[in-house]
């Protein structure tokens, strides 16, 4: 397993596969340290340049094969109440590759499918319960941002979300939240709404280069990614865990990503 990753993972910033060693536990305390001061953990240069080229020729080859989606959400999901105006529905879009595209061959699922990468994230979680999702669609997906395209802010149903950038936009497509904003009330307060509406106090605007790792706890943070311009796109992909082993998201789940249910045999 090791051997795979060289190549792939920066082994020597970032020895993921020494984590009892005292280098390893300094990479484990400075990510447990990201996380605990704003829910956000990023890991710049932790895959390879290389690795980053062959990706992102294995994604321009499927490139037609990207569904587009747009939709309208509430910010803060559909179980809050709200003290004063209920803020307006944010807008999402973008384009999805699922992760059955890629062939046995590709170095996407190298990285997604290598086991000391999953150890080596529940360490950085610290969960006992940590698992690859078994969805040959959903589990590692490519996501695509064209001019236009952006995630309007919401919150994450879930925390630790693992996402890679691939290739930063050239304009826009910043990453925005807003830390530990979300009081764990039924209520959406001032602040989250000041947020949503423009005032967008208290926020951080994060720049991430190519190769940059993301962990993130989502579901305390308000987020967004801001409207991407013209020139490059912005080509992210999003690794899918479980507390349960075998998970396999709901149809409806992989009909509003890829506009289909059934993976390809």
């Amino acid at each position: 397993m090791g051997k795979d990753l060289n190549g792939i993972i920066d082994l020597n910033r970032y020895p993921i596969l020494s984590l009892n060693e005292v280098k390893g536990r300094g990479t484990l305390q400075d990510c447990h340290s990201q996380l605990e001061k704003n829910s956000l953990c990023l890991l710049p240069q932790f895959v390879t340049k290389r690795f980053i080229s062959e990706v992102l020729t294995e994604i321009r080859e499927y490139n037609n094969k990207a569904f587009y989606r747009e939709h309208w959400r509430s910010a803060f999901g559909a179980s809050r109440s709200f003290s004063g105006l209920k803020s307006e529905k944010t807008r999402a879009s973008m384009h999805s590759i699922a992760f059955d595209i890629f062939p046995e061959t590709s170095k996407l699922r190298s990285l997604y499918e290598s086991e000391p990468f999953t150890k080596f994230l529940r360490k950085v979680l610290k969960k006992d319960k940590f698992f690859k999702c078994a969805d040959q669609m959903v589990g590692c997906i490519v996501t695509i941002c064209r001019e236009n395209d952006e995630l309007g802010w919401h919150y994450d149903p879930n925390d630790g979300v693992v996402t890679l950038m691939l290739q930063k936009s050239e304009v826009g497509g910043k990453f925005e939240f807003a830390p530990n904003s979300h009081p764990n009330e039924e209520i959406v307060n001032e602040h989250e709404q000041a947020i949503v509406s423009g005032s967008r106090y208290n926020t951080h605007l994060v720049d991430q280069d190519a190769g940059t790792l993301s962990i993130f706890n989502g579901s305390k943070a308000l987020h967004r990614v801001t409207p991407v311009g013209k020139g490059e796109e912005r080509i992210m992909a999003i690794f899918s865990y479980s507390d349960t082993p075998g998970y396999v998201f709901r149809d409806d789940v992989r009909q509003n990503f890829f506009g289909r249910k059934k993976a390809i045999i």
